[in-house]
């Protein structure tokens, strides 16, 4: 263990899924509290597609993604404004037309298999300084602002038109919500691949809601749940030679799931 600690890569890998796993699960639970599970897709989707953009450009495609996450989250929001973010057809198409974009694009720059296997499924291995750097700073605003606007964002979470009442500014709370959770599904993108970004950020937020806590013990236990499962899946891949992203899953999976069976009604009491 000690020879794996010792490669830069490993270190890097741990420090990312370490700041994912206390931080993220915040995003998970905006997605949950907003009803923004369609809109999660259209997100991911989209980051693949700025990916894309970058690589025929000859751009680095984690700017690319995040840029294009940024669009996507400010589309999401003028939309849910007027009661249509979680409409399936207008996201759909958007999912159905970025993926088949992202193809073309692949296609046309020449991207070989494994680039772009990498895009859908994530290499938490391979990340760069600069990536690791960029994955920390996000998971770093996530903490920050949860804790410093946490009256705020529990307002507005529970219901806008009542918290622009007494007084908060709801509409750019609203919209920052959905543009920092649009920047962590991007930065996820990099750890996890577009396709599995849920792994860091609504699983743990699903274990976490499940405990049917009040918002601020929701995010600390989110952050364990996090942690356990980042972690856990990154300690199982190296057991059995899997891959780090399906592994964090199935970790995350298994804890969402014990969650609930030890919650269902009636387990655990006395037999009459």
């Amino acid at each position: 263990m000690t020879e794996i600690l010792a490669l830069p890569v490993f270190r890097r890998a741990l420090l990312a899924l370490v700041a994912t796993g206390i931080a993220f699960p915040a995003l998970g639970t905006v997605i949950l509290s907003l009803e923004l599970i369609p809109a999660r897709f259209a997100v991911m989707h989209s980051a693949l597609l700025g990916a894309a953009v970058g690589l025929l450009a000859g751009l680095d495609p984690l700017p690319c993604a995040l840029a294009a996450s940024l669009l996507a989250g400010a589309g999401i929001a003028r939309m849910s404004e007027r009661g249509s973010a979680s409409a399936g057809g207008a996201l759909g198409l958007v999912m159905t037309a970025a993926l088949g974009l992202s193809f073309i694009l692949f296609y046309k720059a020449k991207v070989d298999s494994l680039q772009a296997f990498s895009l859908f499924w994530g290499n938490i291995l391979a990340l760069s300084r600069a990536e690791t750097a960029a994955v920390t700073a996000g998971a770093v605003l996530v903490v920050l602002l949860s804790r410093v606007f946490l009256k705020e964002i529990r307002a507005v979470l529970y219901d806008r038109e009542l918290a622009a009442v007494l007084g908060i500014a709801a509409r750019p709370v609203y919209y920052g919500l959905i543009l920092v959770t649009c920047l962590g599904i991007g930065l996820a993108m990099r750890l996890t691949g577009a396709l599995l970004a849920d792994a860091v950020t609504l699983l743990p937020a699903l274990a976490a809601r499940s405990l049917k806590k009040p918002l601020g013990p929701t995010l600390v236990w989110g952050a364990v749940f996090g942690l356990a499962s980042n972690l856990g899946g990154l300690l199982l891949a190296f057991a059995l030679d899997l891959p780090a992203s399906p592994a964090i899953i199935l970790i995350g999976t298994g804890i969402v799931l014990a969650l609930r069976l030890t919650r269902l009604p009636g387990r655990g009491r006395a037999k009459a």
